[in-house]
This record gives C-alpha cells, sequence and structure tokens, in this order.
C-alpha cells in the first residue's frame, strides 16, 4: 500500500529515518532547491530514490501544510511491544512508554509522539480499533518524528498494559479526577507507561483499572481541562525529569525545531 507524506520536516525525517520503503520524492513545480530541499534531495540522492516534479496543485490538495515537496512511501512499520521495551535494554534504560487511550484526532497523536520523541520515549502503543493510526496527517503534525518513532499497533490496549504489569512497568494514567495525585507530587523515576485517554472521554475504565497511580495538573484558570497533546506533553516532561534527563550517548541525530 502507498501511501503520500507531505510537508519538508515529514519528508527529511522519513528520508532520515529510512524506516518505510521509499518510491519516490515529489516536488512542486517552481519549488525552490534550496535549504531543506536541498537537505531532501540529497539524502534521497543517497538513498537512491528518484524525484520527480508534479503541478504544485497537485500536493496542495493532499494538504495546505505540503510546503511544496511530498513523499511516495510504503505503510507505516509498525513494531511489537517486545521490541519496545528490546528499545529501552539497549539503552540500559527503564522502560518509558507512552501509551493512547483510543486517541481520535491525528494532530493531538502526532503532537504527542513529537513530545515522546524528544524526551527518549522508547515507544508508543496504541489500539488497532477505533483510534488513529499513522496516516500522513500524523505525520505532518509530528514534524517526522513518528518515523524515528517505534509505535506499537496492539488488538487489546488493556490485555497489552496487564502484560506489562507483570513485567514489573507501573502503569500511570493522566486524567483530571479530586483522587489523583498531583503530578509533581508523585514517583515517576520508574519504569513506566504514561496512559493519556481520548479527547472529552478520557481513559476507558477498564484501562484506568490497570493504572497504578493516576496524576492531574493542577488548573489555577476557569478552564479546567487541557488538550491531550498538552496535558501529554507536560507529564511526559515531568517523568523525563524524574529520570534526570537522560539522553542516549548514541543518539547521532540532531533535535529538530520549527
Amino acid at each position: 500500500m502507498k501511501e503520500i507524506l507531505y510537508g519538508r520536516q515529514a519528508v527529511r525525517e522519513c528520508l532520515r529515518a529510512h524506516r518505510r520503503h521509499i518510491h519516490r520524492v515529489l516536488l512542486a513545480e517552481g519549488v525552490k532547491e534550496t535549504g531543506i530541499i536541498t537537505e531532501i534531495l540529497t539524502l534521497a540522492q543517497a538513498l537512491k530514490v528518484p524525484s520527480a516534479h508534479v503541478p504544485r496543485v497537485y500536493l496542495e490538495g493532499l494538504s495546505e501544510a505540503a510546503q511544496g515537496v511530498g513523499l511516495e512511501v510504503g505503510a507505516y512499520p509498525y513494531v511489537s511491544v517486545d521490541e519496545i521495551l528490546k528499545s529501552a535494554q539497549k539503552y540500559h534504560e527503564p522502560p518509558f512508554l507512552l501509551a493512547l487511550d483510543h486517541l481520535q484526532d491525528p494532530h493531538n497523536f502526532g503532537a504527542l509522539v513529537r513530545t515522546a520523541e524528544a524526551v527518549g520515549v522508547h515507544g508508543v502503543i496504541i489500539p488497532e480499533r477505533r483510534a488513529v493510526g499513522v496516516t500522513p496527517a500524523v505525520v505532518s503534525a509530528s514534524a517526522g518524528a513518528s518515523e524515528h518513532m517505534r509505535i506499537a499497533q496492539v488488538t487489546n490496549l488493556v490485555r497489552t498494559l496487564k502484560a506489562l504489569k507483570t513485567e514489573g512497568v507501573w502503569i500511570v494514567g493522566l486524567e483530571n479526577t479530586p483522587d489523583s495525585l498531583l503530578y509533581h507530587t508523585a514517583d515517576l523515576n520508574r519504569p513506566l507507561v504514561l496512559l493519556v485517554g481520548a479527547e472529552g472521554l478520557g481513559i476507558s475504565r477498564l484501562a484506568r483499572e490497570t493504572c497504578d497511580m493516576v496524576i492531574r495538573l493542577p488548573m489555577r484558570g476557569h478552564v479546567q481541562s487541557l488538550n491531550a497533546s498538552v496535558a501529554g506533553g507536560i507529564a511526559l516532561y515531568a517523568a523525563w525529569a524524574a529520570r534526570g534527563f537522560p539522553s542516549h550517548s548514541v543518539d547521532t541525530h540532531p533535535r529538530f525545531v520549527l
């Protein structure tokens, strides 16, 4: 199955990660081959990926965020949860995972993956059904971070969380309820999965019952909830801080920002 990724950051990171089968680079007619476009073409040439010029309206029809470039690729390479855990072992680190309980919005998903990649999360777990997968919109929203991230798509999220508990991994839910711990008082320096619920619905009852602790963010203003990606991003950074901000010594990829 082929799909087209779009946006300069997304295309570049897909080429850098080189985890998918890559068919060709698509350039809008008239696009200037400077800056990041030059980098994209250099990466493509090194991978022996051909490029082609297409009408600008073709790429703009995919998304207004195309920025004059697209990448024709194969399906996203999902991994198993075991592969994620092996990644943690490779770095001699306690597992640090993100699980999304039926998240629907591709922009929230992409933003969470981008933050997760930035703080060194070993992998992301999502359910196969009734949840957004790794679509071109998600890749774009993550600025290509999804192409580096190990993402597992599981048939039963609750069963997967229970299996992780038997491996000594703590399940930490993020939900604004009266009995939740304030996030800065919780001990997050442990093997953990941060569980973020769906927009509006939060964490499902069965998933919440797997949690070893539930944390919340304090609120001072009139609005009593945060966007899932914002709340999840804050919690991810809190967990990384609790670990002492470790970095992978073998990480050769420079971080990218917009």
